[in-house]
């Protein structure tokens, strides 16, 4: 008999995703410099009325396909152009996500081991944190997620193998139309290794194989088409070799170009369930005889590699992998809450890592950047005490629901003791707003290259791109750059002052262009500084 799903864990599972993903979602402006360049393009979208071409500053932009686009334009059209309604395609998906995982968990193992892993999924930290973001990773792993189930699915289920089959056609197509060829690959490179480790043949052939591959094609290739014909070798070059290509083999983000880049990003953004993860993992040496087990580390596996050897890395690449290990944890802690340890090695492992946990999360306050989250950090860290003091007296369901409501906590806490330093350390809100209170008439705006198009998306103004050479981003942005020292007297000695919206970060580019010899007025806010800078002070050459 196949387990069922149950209302009371459904209702659960919807209370902790309003707690984490929804509530207060439009509470911090917009993080840099990810979330206001999707806004933007979201804006001009709205403005223009054309949704086919994604655009920013008013020129056309091909960093990602259209489906995020059109979600996130819909989202302003319904509500306004505002941070909740940036963020609610992530929220929607993100908690259509943890539903997903757990309908699919309670399909292929039972109803406890399902629920468990949805709420591993919902409460891990890098999940629950950027599912408030405005991505496109979030609908991406929707999609990824909801292809590869049904690919299972239609293995499994041979009485509807044919519907099953034709879904997992529709979703891959949805993610490509998502994020482009990663929809594609990652599915490609999960089905492949588990047919070839576990020596099977292709299981699917005849009139819905070609019908769901027409389908595909008809949801994924159109736009692109439509793209390649209104830009011809541009659209092509920007897009499929500069977007997707470069990336594979040149690191837009050096310092993150590391063997051990993504483990860290798992292990941390696993939080607060680490010492369940590593005890999957120590599980997992032994292999396994469940086919489903099988095919999730085929995929954890394959796109773990792939996404290593890739140059350029961000945590936001590996996102969707969360999904997979969520099941893998879930169903580990489903036999943990049945049968405890099975040996000495495991208790003693996931009790130094849980005690780990609990002094990383009360030393947090102790690091200079985490200080503005004293609060959260100690309600995290004092869930996880008590989660490992429930541990010891063997109250295993409490240990797991301690372990819940820690990254609740943590969650609440920055959003409301916290939330104004959140605010400054991750946003460009609060200095755009001063820049427009302190901008007198026409007054040049300079920003760094990271804070360039927040300043932009909240001011609505003209911005320069103040930078230590000529093409600062990673993709050609139509923004004028005044690249270097002697840019910036001239434009100094043009307009008389200027006001700058700078990161402190990086201050020793800005002694060397000359901003703080110019300096009149500097106001903080967080890590960003705002200057005013005028042609009277000495810029003189160095």
């Amino acid at each position: 008999m196949q387990p069922t799903l149950r209302p009371r864990s459904i209702a659960c599972l919807i209370i902790i995703c309003f707690v984490v993903f929804w509530w207060r979602l439009g509470s911090i402006g917009l993080i840099d410099p990810d979330e206001p360049f999707y806004a933007e393009t979201a804006r001009e979208m709205v403005e223009t009325h054309d949704w086919i071409t994604p655009r920013i500053f008013g020129q056309p932009q091909f960093e990602k396909p259209i489906a995020f686009y059109w979600m996130a334009a819909a989202s302003f059209k319904i509500f306004g152009i505002n941070e909740f309604a940036a963020r609610l395609p992530s929220a929607l998906f993100a908690t259509l996500i943890v539903l997903m995982v757990y309908a699919f968990g309670t399909r292929v193992w039972n109803e406890r081991a399902g629920f468990l892993s949805a709420l591993v999924l919902g409460t891990g930290l890098e999940f629950a944190v950027m599912s408030r973001l405005m991505l496109t990773d979030i609908a991406l792993a929707f999609f990824i997620g909801a292809s590869l189930f049904s690919y299972w699915s239609a293995m499994q289920d041979k009485a509807r193998a044919n519907r099953w089959l034709f879904s997992y056609f529709v979703f891959a197509g949805l993610a490509v139309l998502t994020k482009g060829p990663i929809g594609w690959l990652v599915g490609s490179m999960a089905t492949s290794a588990f047919l070839i480790t576990g020596g099977r043949g292709f299981p699917f052939r005849g009139r819905w194989l070609w019908i769901g591959a027409a389908t595909y094609a008809a949801i994924s290739v159109p736009w692109f088409a439509i793209m390649l014909w209104k830009f011809g070798w541009r659209y092509f070059n920007e897009f499929f070799i500069h977007e997707n290509v470069m990336r594979l083999i040149h690191a837009e983000h050096p310092t993150n170009n590391h063997f051990y880049y993504y483990i860290a990003i798992l292990l941390g953004g696993s939080l607060p369930w680490v010492p369940v993860l590593l005890l999957t993992l120590w599980r997992a040496r032994k292999g396994s005889r469940d086919e489903i087990t099988a095919f999730l580390w085929c995929w954890i596996g394959t796109s773990f590699v792939f996404l290593t050897i890739a140059q350029s890395k961000l945590p936001s690449y590996i996102f969707f992998l969360f999904v997979p290990i969520a099941l893998c944890v879930g169903k580990t802690l489903d036999d943990f809450l049945a049968n405890g340890f099975r040996s000495t090695g495991e208790r003693i492992l996931v009790f130094v890592v849980s005690a780990l946990q609990i002094a990383i999360a009360f030393a947090a306050p102790l690091i200079k950047p985490a200080r503005p989250f004293e609060m959260p950090a100690m309600l995290l860290g004092g869930c996880l005490a008590i989660a490992l003091v429930l541990l010891l007296l063997k109250q295993t369901r409490a240990w797991v629901t301690a372990h819940a409501i820690g990254t609740c906590l943590l969650l609440v806490g920055a959003l409301t003791a916290s939330r104004e330093h959140v605010e400054e350390m991750s946003s460009a809100r609060p200095i755009a707003n001063a820049l427009m209170q302190a901008r007198t008439g026409d007054e040049p705006i300079l920003a760094d290259k990271f804070l360039a198009r927040g300043i932009y998306f909240y001011t609505q103004q003209p911005v320069r791109v103040l930078a230590n050479k000529a093409q600062p981003f990673w993709s050609a942005h139509p923004l004028p750059v005044v690249a270097g020292r002697e840019q910036f007297a001239k434009l100094l000695e043009d307009s008389g002052t200027v006001l700058c919206a700078l990161r402190k970060g990086d201050s020793p580019i800005w002694e060397k262009i000359g901003v703080f010899d110019a300096a009149k007025d500097t106001q903080a806010f967080g890590n960003n500084l705002l200057i005013r800078a005028t042609k009277h002070s000495a810029i003189g050459e160095r």
